[in-house]
């Protein structure tokens, strides 16, 4: 889920640039830069990804399970599938990173496998999001601007080379922090709230009731709305409609007209979803999607993002 599919209320000057993109079914990595100012609003959310951003320049932070972390350049942060998260752009600094999304949920590949073993646990405690401070991870630069060269190349041969290098970057990685802690850590979710909003995340376009989810985990209704109101912030149907707009919105992205996005995403009432849509959002569905099939004014794939009017 890219930034600029997550802006609520923009301040109408946000673009965003896609330097180089890949993706296969194991990972996405994209190198990308955002130009933003603070007024821009981004929407709290989650997936059943892990997360990898490394920072190239810019001036943000991410808030993870109520941990603010400040990125410097060539710093790494690392999001756990899952971890509810949400970025805030500081300044008018163009904010460039590389950011890896590697496949969580049924994933078998070697890729996913040595994500795990970077957030290994700390006192016998899952990690939820991590940072690393430059001096540590420095090797990794090298390793994300290959990734780049290979993901940008116009020959398929070098470009098929793209996982290699990722896989390659996770190595580098695993050496860098063996034996260290990050410099910043959260100890994620209770082991119970971990498995819902993983549920959720991927479930979130079926139909669901809340006892169908508390039936799901064998707990009452009543337990598992205030366990997980009391680590996300939101009630477990809150979280689901949530998880359906940032589904539909994704949708959108890739060009699907909003009332196939609006029943794709598990909205069996269009005027539920439009309202629920704008309320999150800050936009209306038909916006998102006029904005994804009007072709981008640069072959780099620029992003611009200003104030709506609704369409009801």
């Amino acid at each position: 889920m890219w930034d600029w599919e997550l802006l609520k209320n923009g301040s109408g000057d946000h673009t965003y640039e896609i330097i180089t993109h890949y993706k296969d079914e194991n990972f996405q990595y994209t190198h990308a830069i955002s130009h933003g100012t603070p007024q821009d609003d981004y929407c709290l959310h989650s997936h059943s990804l892990y997360e990898v951003v490394f920072c190239i320049q810019g001036d943000v932070i991410y808030l993870a399970e109520g941990n603010r972390y400040s990125l410097e350049p060539g710093s790494l942060l690392i999001l756990s599938p899952a971890v509810p998260h949400k970025l805030f752009i500081c300044s008018e600094k163009p904010f460039e990173r590389h950011t890896l999304y590697i496949n969580y949920a049924g994933n078998a590949s070697r890729l996913s496998a040595m994500m795990a073993q970077c957030q290994h646990p700390i006192g016998n405690q899952e990690i939820g999001s991590a940072y690393y401070e430059p001096a540590d991870v420095s090797t990794l630069r090298a390793d994300f601007e290959k990734i780049s060269v290979t993901a940008g190349s116009d020959n398929q041969t070098i470009k098929a080379l793209t996982p290699v290098f990722a896989q390659a970057m996770l190595a580098d990685l695993m050496i860098a922090i063996d034996g260290k802690k990050p410099t910043y850590f959260t100890h994620s979710l209770s082991k119970t709230t971990d498995r819902l909003m993983l549920y959720l995340s991927s479930n979130c376009t079926r139909p669901l009731t809340l006892q169908d989810i508390a039936d799901t985990f064998s707990v009452s209704r009543d337990y598992c709305n205030r366990l997980f109101h009391k680590a996300v912030g939101m009630s477990v149907m809150q979280y689901v409609i949530y998880c359906r707009v940032l589904n539909a919105k994704q949708l959108l992205a890739d060009g699907v007209p909003a009332a196939e996005a609006a029943v794709r995403s598990g909205f069996s009432d269009y005027s539920n979803f439009y309202r629920a849509y704008r309320k999150i959002t800050g936009r209306t569905p038909s916006a998102d999607y006029e904005i994804a099939s009007t072709p981008p004014s640069n072959p780099l794939g620029n992003h611009s993002y200003g104030s709506t009017e609704s369409d009801e």
